[in-house]
């Protein structure tokens, strides 16, 4: 995926990720968390956006492309979080999961209500390129995201986890609650699915 993502990359930053794991915590630290955000206790639902929203923003943002769509449907995203919770439902367990899957959900909309208008990202949303070369990079862009949605969820969310946001594995196998061998299983299928994916779109745009 190389430099596709890379001025976004620089925007989340090693230390960002280093925070994000910092506050994480461990399974049962989250469960606990997870046990007092589902009785509506306000200092834990404030704990888990503070600590899930940049990584769910960088999961959309890889997915739509568009800073203010992704913000939106970021904030959708712990809407329904927190109905889930009013309604004496939401997750219990591997968070990071049901936040994607949801956030999955709100993608494939959006996409279904601009299907026939689609909008091309702004210069200063993906580092402010020459013309010429901005016009190749969301072409290649726009290739890498259609073909992001022929993978599994379970395949999306660990290639963005893995190369958008350079999670290590163990996370990520954290978060999805997932062996890490069932991690690498899902990036080595994952991989192999975009790259044939990415083959067929340019041989059908005659190699371009």
């Amino acid at each position: 995926m190389g430099g596709v993502f890379l001025s976004e990359r620089i925007r989340w930053g090693r230390s960002t990720v280093e925070t994000f794991l910092e506050r994480s915590g461990t399974v049962t630290d989250e469960q606990a968390l997870l046990a007092r955000a589902r009785s509506l206790d306000p200092e834990a639902l404030s704990e888990l956006h503070e600590r899930y929203y940049r990584m769910v923003y960088f999961y959309v943002l890889g997915r739509v492309g568009e800073r203010a769509v992704a913000e939106d449907v970021t904030a959708e995203v712990f809407l329904r979080l927190l109905e889930a919770f009013h309604r004496g439902r939401g997750p219990d367990r591997h968070l990071a999961a049901w936040l994607f899957r949801t956030a999955d959900h709100l993608v494939a909309e959006h996409h279904r209500a601009h299907y026939r208008h689609p909008e091309v990202p702004l210069e200063e949303d993906w580092g402010g390129s020459k013309a010429a070369e901005e016009e190749g990079d969301v072409v290649t862009r726009e290739r890498v995201r259609e073909a992001l949605n022929h993978l599994t969820p379970d395949q999306r969310a660990v290639i963005l986890m893995r190369f958008w946001m350079d999670l290590p594995l163990a996370r990520i196998a954290q978060e999805l609650g997932k062996s890490v061998g069932a991690v690498k299983l899902l990036q080595h299928r994952a991989l192999a699915a975009l790259a044939k994916r990415l083959k067929d779109m340019r041989n059908d745009d005659g190699g371009a």
